[in-house]
């Protein structure tokens, strides 16, 4: 695939996946869990890809999971839980958001 159409394909992906994290992100309550989800399945679906192939495409982890996941929506939805002076949602939305990401990511090794 030549690089004009890596790029293309990258950036339908990219959006088409950004649609779902815009759906997803209306899942909220106690912590924004849509974004979590999002975050965390984009996470596994990075690690399935990595650990599945020779060479990860940008295809998946470009364009799905970088349009899927969004770090900046959720520091910005930790500092507004700081400002509504929510310091203990705060923390958990933090912790949960390296935590669950990070864990999900690691987890296809586990059978590999």
């Amino acid at each position: 695939m030549n690089t004009f159409a890596l790029a293309l394909s990258v950036a339908v992906l990219g959006g088409l996946a950004s649609i779902i994290r815009l759906g997803l992100a209306r899942w909220t309550g106690w912590l924004p869990w849509g974004i979590l989800f999002a975050n965390t399945a984009a996470s596994f679906l990075a690690g399935i890809e990595i650990v599945g192939a020779n060479v990860a495409s940008p295809l998946i982890i470009a364009g799905i999971c970088g349009g899927l996941s969004t770090f900046s929506t959720f520091t910005a939805q930790t500092v507004d839980f700081y400002r509504a002076g929510l310091p203990l949602r705060g923390t958990a939305n933090l912790v949960a958001n390296l935590v669950l990401p990070f864990t999900a990511a690691l987890a296809p090794l586990a059978f590999a």
